[in-house]
Formats: structure tokens, sequence, C-alpha cells
């Protein structure tokens, strides 16, 4: 192929690939599927074909974690693994094995899916390296490619049977460990200058600090018990501190850790254009039962809802950020604790 042809397929296909530190296997789940929504419109139908592994135990793992991470986020839809079963068995293909680009689109079309989401996990030394990589059925065009490293831990180790050494041990009260700083952004949401709004609900607020994750954190806990009724209810937490505000100006995105009870939240950004109607930009959260969750929320993923009137995203016009927790037929408590976050 001579190299105007290269160019002209690079011009055509447009690839993101990007890599980042390494992280957990979940935690890169979770990222990927940000990615991904930003990548593919919005209500496509997807299928999580396969991930090449030396593990079988480890590509289910991952094929399952990130459906859940799909469909907890709500922009697409996943087709159902009991179909996608099905077409494996009569085409007689390994979840961990190789498949090819044009047996992945027969399957995609056999489904009735618009994207193949697929990808390989690798051992490079004491790391991972799993790529992911989203593919267009009707004309193979590649939509999105993500390489991220993933570093060795208990979940891992289990998955592959290798080795890992045992994970790190809460200090002594003597020795307290020092709460770490993710980054030259990094604030600790403060426990003053919120404001609640709740329907049909009861909501509480507090920060302490707690050993999560080996260390000290300071942590905000957030709590919205929803009533048995009908009709849209809802908790609200809206920070309106001037220092995060100007920090959320200046910013492109927030990056925060959750620790919760698998329910689903709202995270939004008010700009004084959204403040007339309420159709403040959002993006869907919803925490592992507990598990510590890292969210990584670029100002572009976030959304207005569909009933909104479409304004376009002002950062200089940014006047408050909010927790949400609501929902039209769920009811009961959920709780959830914010900690680590930063404003990049």
């Amino acid at each position: 192929m001579n190299k105007s042809v290269i160019l002209a397929v690079l011009l055509f296909i447009p690839m993101f690939i990007f890599s980042q530190n390494a992280l957990t296997l979940d935690t890169a789940l979770n990222n990927s599927t940000a990615y991904l929504n930003g990548r593919i419109p919005p209500k496509s139908k997807v299928v999580v074909l396969n991930f090449t592994s030396n593990w079988p135990q480890l590509s289910e793992y991952i094929i399952e974690e990130l459906i859940g991470y799909i469909v907890n986020e709500g922009t697409l839809t996943v087709v159902d693994r009991r179909n996608l079963e099905v077409i494996r068995q009569e085409m007689d293909f390994q979840l961990s094995g190789e498949v090819s680009d044009e047996t992945a689109q027969s399957i995609g079309q056999k489904l009735g899916a618009q994207t193949i989401i697929s990808g390989a996990i690798t051992a490079i030394g004491n790391t991972y390296r799993l790529r992911i990589r989203a593919i267009a059925v009707e004309t193979a065009q590649i939509q999105g490619m993500q390489n991220v490293d993933v570093v060795q831990d208990s979940r891992l180790a289990a998955l592959t049977g290798t080795a890992y050494v045992g994970p790190i041990t809460k200090p002594s009260p003597s020795t307290p460990a020092k709460d770490t700083t993710p980054g030259t952004n990094s604030i600790i949401l403060p426990s003053a200058g919120w404001e609640t709004y709740n329907n049909n609900s009861t909501v509480k607020m507090n920060t302490t600090r707690e050993y999560i994750e080996g260390q000290e954190k300071e942590v905000l806990n957030l709590e919205v018990e929803l009533m048995r009724k009908s009709g849209w209810k809802y908790g609200q937490f809206i920070l309106k501190n001037e220092t995060v505000i100007q920090k959320l100006k200046s910013g492109s995105g927030v990056r925060f850790k959750i620790l919760g009870d698998g329910r689903k939240w709202f995270f939004k950004i008010g700009t004084t254009e959204t403040d007339i109607d309420y159709a403040h930009y959002q993006v869907t959260i919803t925490a592992r039962q507990g598990r510590v969750l890292a969210i990584d929320i670029p100002y572009s993923r976030l959304r207005q809802p569909e009933w909104g009137k479409r304004v376009r995203f002002n950062k200089p016009n940014i006047i408050f950020l909010v927790f949400e927790r609501g929902s039209e037929t769920e009811s009961g408590k959920s709780l959830i604790k914010v900690f680590d976050f930063e404003i990049y």
C-alpha cells in the first residue's frame, strides 16, 4: 500500500488512541465506558462481543463488568447476552478467542446491533495492557479505540491465577496515613455552603474522616431517602462555594471517587442559562455496591435532559454543582461517600 493510500485511510478513520497511568481493572473499565459513550451515538444498540486473553475467566469478567457499566450509564442499549450465546454456539467462537472483523460484523448483523465492542488484555511484565475498540457494524468504521495500562491487584491475580503480594493494611491509630492528593487541583468539598432541596424525600449530609483504600480520607456523605409515592421524587445537594465555582470555570472536567450501595445518582453542573428551566448539564453515576469507583467526567460528557431547552455549555457562567438522587419508580434510602475530588 503506497503512502497516499495509507494517509487517506488514516484521515477517513476517526480513531482515538490515548494512554494513561496504570489503573485497577474496574477503574479502567469504568473510564472506558465514559470514553465509549462519547464516541458512539446515544441510544445505539451495542454488543460486547469478545475479549481476547489467555484467561477465559478474565475475559468473561471483563465482558460482564463492561456490560454492567454501560447498562447503568443508560446512554447505550446492550444486546441481551442470551442472544449472543445462541450466536456464539452457532458460529463456534470463544469469548476469549480471536474473532475476525468480518465475523464480528456478521454477528452484529445477526443480533441487530449497530456497534460491536471488543478488545484484548495481555500481560506486560507486572502490568497488563487493556485494549478496547468499537466498530460500526454497517461500515466497519472504527468509532473509537482506547489503550489502558492495568495494575496487578488481588482481583486480577485471582482471575489470572498469578501471585499477588497482599493488600495495604490499615495503619495503626498512632501512625495515621496522610491523605494523598490526586492532583494539583485536588480540593476537599466543604461541608458548608451547600443548599439542599427535596420532593417526597428526606436528605442528610455530613463530612467524616474514614480509612478507605488503606488511607485516611476526608469524606462527604450524601444520603437521600425516597418515599413510596408516584411521580418524580428527588433529593438534591447544591454547592455554590465561590472557590469551587472559580475552579470549575477554569477547568475542563472533574474526577472523584465514590463508595455506595449500587443505586443511581446524578452529577450536574448548572449555568445561568440552564437555571431558567433547570435543565442542567448532567451525567449518571452508579456506585458499585461496597466497592470504590473512580469517576472521570470531562465537561464534554455532560448532557442536558431531553426535555430541556438546548443551550451551549458556557464555562464562565457556571454557578453551582449538584449531586442528586431522583427516581420515578424507586424508593428507599441511598448513601454515597464522595472523596478525592479534583477539578482538572
